[in-house]
């Protein structure tokens, strides 16, 4: 992919047509179902990502209105399908190979939106395809996977209504339609709250200004609020947990490699250029000049997590924007007689395959097992589990009867408690809880709980209990280095406050 040297010469032109170039229907499809099928192949492989064990347990035994870390949606949409397919990794994952096929689509449709030609859409596709983090996240079902659907959704409704404005043309159902996406996103996660509030900025400053006194944009805006009600009821009283999430990602992340780790999201060549030449475009190519207020949006927004400390991933659902702006930008150098680098594209896209694919669990565990840099990613998260539910389950089942009947079992982290309360009940154990960031939100062990079983690596509960023991340490199949390998199953006695007192002391984030 050749990086921009210079300004693209462009002729400013008239606005664009009411008819946009054809759609690359035959490519674009082709890509998203072969990414689609690539990603339902592997569903398979190798077991439950620990966040879907947290979705799973919120949404089958602690479904609510809200949450700390996410909205309900997902938790939802999780216990949903276990409840008609139990157990079936195929079925769970379904929804995001299918969200990701369309996410590329959309991409391709926004490059068209952006007077993109078929060469343009199919490069944006092709982009799209090859992110790692829009690849990989396409394997689990968790909000992150679909929170950047959603955001490209949006911005091709947004893009879609500015075009036939500039045409004539008005369209406005497609800004009620964009709010009722947005209503639909504050279920899965608030941060598309922050990607309207920067598009209305960036509108007010850049144009076009009257978008803002179009009453279906307003009616879209009320359907956001109404349904973004019940979760902020919850947060109010919870004492909103979202901020102290906040901090936890504020601390966790840096702000130095936000910027560069984003980019190598997006994708280490092909993608990373797209992002910054499509970003350049945005604000200096005059025939883009109608969308420029999204360079405006993507900047507010990198801006924001810059101050305020986000995840690189926070950022991934402008990818498919800047990606067809980047792969219009192109088009528009072609067009301007510059076509001495034009061969570099598909080369570049090649190349930009190899990180995506090494990082999905391609490989069968036997065979990937003994190398750790090889799906790191997948064997850490993914694998472990089983191990992890029959080890306690044996410790468990080894204290005497009487002293089962007042044992609580706790787990360290909020990973290590979802996958027992999921895979748990098949071996015979009791609801888990954790202090641990959302779960303990779910309360703490009952009173009458005298006997705890702790599951974890570290042992912070030793000052709380009169005495202590370690029961088991959990190895899981073929040694392999996960959230599970080596952790501990303690026996704790006496508590030395009830829990009403001790749970408050104990929570982590």
């Amino acid at each position: 992919m050749p990086a921009p040297t210079e300004q693209p010469t462009c002729e400013p032109s008239a606005p664009p047509a009411a008819a946009p170039p054809p759609f690359a229907r035959g490519p674009v499809s082709a890509i998203a179902a072969l990414t689609g099928l690539l990603l339902v192949l592997i569903s398979g492989r190798y077991g439950y990502l620990s966040d879907e064990l947290y979705f799973l347990a919120a949404g089958k035994y602690h479904l609510a209105w809200g949450y700390m870390d996410q909205q309900p949606l997902v938790p939802l949409l999780a216990a949903g399908i276990d409840a008609v397919l139990p157990g079936s990794l195929l079925a769970l994952r379904l929804p995001a190979a299918l969200l990701t096929a369309f996410g590329i689509c959309c991409t391709a449709l926004l490059a068209r939106e952006f007077g993109g030609d078929r060469r343009a859409q199919v490069l944006a596709a092709a982009a799209c395809a090859l992110s790692p983090w829009l690849l990989l996240s396409g394997h689990w079902l968790a909000a992150a996977t679909v929170e950047p659907a959603q955001w490209v959704l949006l911005l091709w409704l947004v893009a879609r209504w500015v075009r036939l404005r500039e045409a004539g043309v008005r369209r406005d159902r497609l800004l009620l339609a964009a709010g009722a996406v947005a209503a639909v996103g504050v279920q899965t996660k608030f941060q598309i709250v922050l990607l309207c509030a920067a598009l209305f900025l960036s509108v007010l400053v850049a144009g076009p200004r009257p978008m803002l006194r179009r009453p279906a944009l307003w009616a879209g805006v009320a359907l956001a609020a109404v349904a973004s009600i019940p979760a902020l009821v919850w947060q109010a009283g919870h004492g909103w947990p979202a901020r102290d999430m906040g901090e936890v990602v504020s601390a966790e992340s840096s702000r130095l490699l936000l910027l560069p780790t984003a980019l190598l999201y997006a994708g280490p060549v092909a993608g990373a250029v797209l992002c910054c030449f499509g970003l350049w475009c945005l604000l200096r190519d005059e025939r883009l000049r109608p969308v420029r207020f999204l360079a405006g949006t993507t900047l507010l927004l990198l801006v924001f997590y810059l101050l305020a400390g986000g995840r690189p991933n926070y950022l991934s659902g402008l990818c498919g924007m800047l990606f067809a702006a980047g792969a219009v930008g192109f088009q528009h150098r072609r067009e301007a007689g510059s076509t001495r680098w034009s061969w570099v594209a598909w080369p570049a896209c090649a190349l930009s395959a190899v990180l995506p694919l090494a990082l999905l669990p391609l490989v069968p565990l036997p065979a990937a097992a003994p190398h750790p840099p090889l799906a790191s990613y997948s064997k850490f998260y993914e694998t472990g589990w089983p191990e992890l539910a029959e080890t306690v389950a044996r410790a468990y089942r080894s204290l005497p009867p009487q002293d089962r009947a007042r044992t609580a079992i706790v787990g360290e982290s909020y990973h290590l408690a979802a996958a027992l309360d999921v895979l748990g009940p098949e071996f015979g154990l009791p609801a888990v809880r954790s202090p641990h960031r959302g779960y303990w939100f779910f309360g703490a062990p009952p009173e009458s709980a005298t006997v705890l079983l702790y599951v974890g690596a570290a042992e912070p509960l030793e000052p709380y209990f009169a005495t202590s023991r370690r029961l088991a340490t959990v190895r899981t199949e073929l040694d392999l280095v996960n959230l599970a390998q080596g952790v501990s199953v303690i026996r704790y006695d006496g508590p030395a406050l009830p829990w009403s007192r001790l749970w408050p002391r104990i929570r982590t984030q």
